[in-house]
């Protein structure tokens, strides 16, 4: 077959070249499923709906025996959009390599870590057959990069459903800082997202002492909130970090106080705290500094985008960490960290144990997203490494 090639490069260029933007699929899960069923793996195509969302397409996929160890790989195959296409340097979905690099959208995030997992695979399967007594599976979804509900958590409800247990699962999710596998995830930080409305009363510039400005109050609020850090961190997490990413206020005239101003307050939060205490939290702050004026007022929804996790070193951190350390010759274990932004490990984490392993953390979601062709080979390797000791193979 013409279009069945499992150098991790190819294979990342063929994917890249489904402009897969969130929650599109554009044949990617396609490319995915003939790689695999070509080497003999059992596919399920996994399409979930629910009501006022997205209708999304996904894949599990699974070879071996269900009466030994069950290793499982996770990743996504949707993208975020390009933004202007003008600034690339390459088109975002042709996949050209250039010095070394090979650029386009999701070469990094994520649909590299696939294609070398899937190479990892093949070789693996090539030098042992079928006979390492336990099971490899494949958990795609094309809905990480939006709201994540059509997804990998209803791939893990399915498998539970059908009684498909799995042991350990490792996230192709862009990791690494200066060299592949020199840093780990074993958990992420949680995020929530708070939009508030302050609403005072409305008037003219010139009778201030009649109105109450909101943006007045609400800039001042901000400030306390932001003032002071929620914490200073553990041994495993950064400091919970606080953002004010929105302030809008839309007034056209410059004679006039508004009424209402807006702001959105993101929290990435470490496991001293959850959705429910940091809702308590603000309003404590609301109720303390609005108190001081009985003319305006604060009110405030939630976005809750990810809950704080962490999957505590175990059994896959430590094989993962050896296998970074043997094939880069490094004199340490890799760093075991939980920065970043969200990532499906945060559902899996709930049925086996789970770490995040891929590619250099550097262009994902910006304009030239890139990745070193050697490092899609090292990272291939190292996958291979991961699959051999995980079996007792190697």
């Amino acid at each position: 077959m013409n279009d069945i090639n499992y150098d991790p490069v190819i294979l990342t260029k063929l994917l890249i070249k489904c402009p897969s933007i969130t929650p599109k699929d554009m044949g990617a899960l396609n490319i995915v499923q003939k790689h695999l069923e070509y080497i003999d793996f059992n596919c399920f195509n996994l399409n979930f709906s629910e009501a006022g969302t997205d209708d999304v397409k996904n894949l599990f996929a699974s070879i071996g025996k269900s009466n030994g160890k069950h290793l499982a790989f996770a990743g996504h195959t949707d993208v975020v959009p390009i933004g202007d296409i003008n600034s690339w340097k390459f088109h975002p979905f042709e996949g050209v390599v250039s010095n070394g690099k090979l650029y386009g959208r999701g070469s990094e995030d994520m649909k590299g870590g696939i294609a070398c997992f899937i190479s990892a695979t093949k070789k693996f399967l090539d030098k042992h057959k079928k006979n390492f007594n336990g099971k490899i599976s494949f958990i795609i979804t094309g809905d990480e990069e939006k709201e994540a509900i059509n997804g990998t958590i209803k791939i893990l409800k399915w498998l539970k459903e059908k009684k498909i247990k799995i042991d350990h699962c490792i996230v192709g999710e862009p990791t690494s800082n200066k060299i592949i596998g020199d840093k780990l995830k074993i958990g992420r930080r949680g995020s929530i997202n708070f939009y508030l409305k302050a609403k005072g009363v409305q008037g003219h510039t010139a009778n201030s002492n009649r109105a109450e400005n909101p943006v007045h109050l609400l800039i001042k609020f901000l400030n306390t909130i932001i003032s002071e850090p929620l914490d200073n961190g553990n041994e495993f997490f950064l400091p919970s970090s606080i953002q004010i990413p929105t302030f809008n206020v839309n007034n056209t005239a410059a004679n006039v106080i508004p009424e209402v101003a807006t702001a959105t307050i993101n929290i990435r939060y470490n496991n001293k705290h959850n959705a429910e205490s940091l809702q308590e939290w603000l309003q404590k702050h609301i109720d303390n500094y609005f108190s001081l004026t009985d003319k305006a007022s604060c009110s405030f929804t939630i976005d809750k985008t990810g809950k704080s996790f962490l999957t505590k070193p175990g059994f896959l951190s430590k094989l993962v960490s050896e296998c970074c350390r043997e094939i880069n010759g490094l004199n340490s274990n890799p760093e075991l960290a939980t920065d970043g932004g969200t990532s499906d490990a945060r559902f899996i984490k709930d049925y086996c144990e789970v770490v995040e392993l891929g590619l250099i953390n550097k262009t994902l979601h910006q304009v030239n997203e890139n990745v070193k062709t050697k490092d899609l080979e090292q990272l291939t390797n190292i996958y291979l490494k991961v699959l051999e000791k995980y079996f007792g193979l190697n």
